[in-house]
């Protein structure tokens, strides 16, 4: 995989690596009517209820993701992962990717992954993601935010973690404007959804080829968080941010995830810890 720098490399790059694209449809008065409000309240029961556990994993694990080690080659999957493919990377697309997540700091991490495609890919980030997670206080919005320069010069010292210090000052800044997000719309979660419709789109992509690289609903997060001071969060980082944090379905009708992710996704309580 090759490292992203313009809008037509883009191309050149997997699904998962990139973002792809959603119609953008009548579903949106769904933000003036009383499904966001419904909407909402059941994202505020699901934190309340993720507070009172521990929660032991990332994401919920499909039937059959959990041999996904060792039966590489008996699962149907979309057809970027191949038999070369990283098994970081394939666990990633097998246990993460399409499935919906709430939690605000999950979310800070992954907007935080798929701004990193611009230097690095998947594979890359994915090797060195718990280290970004000891790095970065678990993503802690209100740790990160807090960072300084002194913190940022430290980090961007750090030749493992391997980000330029511009990097680095983006992913605290960017913790700041979601602190600012979560005081206006209750949390980041709550904001991104309303962005994009309180519905998560689940498309249905028989080949690799039909899978855009952004959307109509990207482009309008996209100009709405970079109006609130956010930093590399052009359409097509966005939309890989939409594709990975479930609000958008892209897993191929053939892949083993993509039945799964649906129902996730058509059903919040499912999923109550993400």
């Amino acid at each position: 995989m090759v490292k992203v720098h313009s809008f037509r490399s883009y191309r050149s790059i997997s699904p998962l690596s990139l973002s792809s694209s959603l119609s953008l449809t009548s579903t949106d008065s769904s933000l003036t009517d009383s499904s966001s409000v419904i909407g909402r309240k059941v994202r505020l029961a699901l934190r309340l209820l993720a507070s009172s556990y521990r929660v032991t994993r990332d994401y919920p694990v499909a039937e059959g993701a959990q041999q996904s080690n060792t039966s590489h080659e008996a699962l149907m999957r979309c057809s970027w992962i191949t038999k070369n493919s990283d098994e970081v990377y394939v666990k990633f697309h097998d246990e993460c990717w399409g499935v919906p997540v709430f939690d605000d700091n999950k979310l800070f991490e992954l907007l935080t992954m798929c701004g990193m495609l611009m230097d690095f890919n998947w594979t890359q980030i994915l090797i060195k993601r718990q280290l970004l997670r000891q790095t970065f206080d678990e993503f802690d919005l209100q740790k990160v935010s807090k960072m300084g320069e002194k913190e940022i010069a430290a980090i961007s010292s750090n030749k493992d973690v391997n980000l330029a210090r511009t990097r680095v000052r983006c992913i605290v800044e960017n913790a700041k404007c979601i602190t600012k997000v979560v005081t206006e719309f209750g949390s980041l979660s709550d904001y991104v959804q309303s962005i994009v419709g309180n519905k998560p789109v689940v498309n249905r992509f028989r080949h690799q080829r039909n899978v855009p690289i952004r959307s109509p609903k990207a482009e309008l997060l996209s100009k709405d968080l970079r109006r609130r001071g956010f930093r590399l969060v052009g359409p097509v980082i966005v939309y890989s941010f939409m594709q990975t944090a479930g609000m958008t379905i892209d897993h191929l009708v053939s892949c083993f995830r993509y039945e799964e992710c649906v129902r996730l996704s058509e059903d919040p309580w499912l999923h109550p810890f993400s």
